[in-house]
């Protein structure tokens, strides 16, 4: 429980920056207890925040036809700033497309926390560097690596 609290602190010293979060690590370390707990404390705070699983097929469908798409699913206030939880990142076409474009177009806007597993597709999926619109956590059952 210590270790995930940690990770949980680290992560959220950079939820006001303006980087996109990615957590990343194999299967069944905790990307998704620690995207929702974030969510929880977001909530807590009556911070505008949306979940999504991209494990469901409409969603996953809609964000391959375009990235815009997700403007439908959560109808953001764009006068704040809306933090969207994506869990299952490396099921879209482009992952690395669609956050640079949120980056861009909606910085200050939409804050993406988003988690993948399975570093085979991870490093295959994300074909940009994102360099300077992404802070990268690597974590597996006893480490984490922030970048």
């Amino acid at each position: 429980m210590e270790f995930q609290r940690n990770i949980n602190k680290k992560i959220e010293l950079h939820l006001d920056s303006p980087e996109s979060l990615l957590l990343l690590g194999g299967r069944r370390v905790g990307k998704t207890t620690i995207l929702r707990q974030i969510q929880a404390k977001l909530e807590l705070k009556n911070k505008a925040n949306f979940f999504l699983n991209l494990e469901d097929p409409d969603y996953l469908k809609l964000l391959n036809e375009s990235p815009k798409n997700l403007l439908k699913i959560i109808s953001p206030n764009l006068r704040k700033l809306n933090y969207v939880f994506i869990d299952e990142v490396q099921y879209l076409k482009n992952p690395s497309n669609f956050l640079k474009y949120f980056y861009d177009e909606y910085s200050g806007k939409i804050k993406l926390i988003v988690a993948g597993s399975s570093a085979f597709y991870i490093d295959q999926k994300f074909t940009d560097s994102l360099a300077g619109r992404k802070k990268y956590f690597i974590f597996d059952h006893s480490i984490l690596k922030s970048f």
